[in-house]
């Protein structure tokens, strides 16, 4: 059975989870980067710079050409919803951070206060022994 947890460690779950998230969209991020450094510069350099406009126009259905102008044309889409999911999960991570500073703070001070109370009390019943 698992242990229950403490309030502090309750509310600060975002501390744990956050570098998941962070990680997470700085990795989606250098993929999307990396696939357009390593598939579309290729393949548009091949495309535009290996054949003449005449030559791109007169491409045939099934030729090499339609399928470069294919991955031309469908990559750039899904890589900004790639890099869009990067973005998101980077700036939920930070959030996290955050929120679970914030959290942290509050509970350090109330315990502080708390503290402080019993210290005074304390310290008033030794002086009026």
């Amino acid at each position: 059975m698992a242990q229950p947890l403490s309030k502090l460690d309750w509310e600060t779950k975002g501390l744990k989870i956050f570098p998941i998230f962070t990680v997470f969209g700085w990795l989606t991020i250098m993929i999307t980067v990396l696939i357009a450094l390593l598939v579309l510069s290729p393949t548009g350099a091949s495309y535009w710079g290996d054949n003449a406009k005449a030559i791109r126009d007169g491409a045939e259905i099934g030729s090499p050409l339609l399928g470069q102008l294919t991955t031309i044309q469908w990559w750039p889409k899904f890589l900004v919803s790639l890099a869009i999911l990067g973005i998101a999960s980077f700036m939920t991570g930070i959030a996290l951070e955050f929120a679970a500073i914030t959290v942290a703070l509050t509970v350090i001070i109330r315990t502080l206060q708390h503290q402080e109370k019993t210290l005074r009390s304390f310290i008033r019943a030794r002086a009026a022994a």
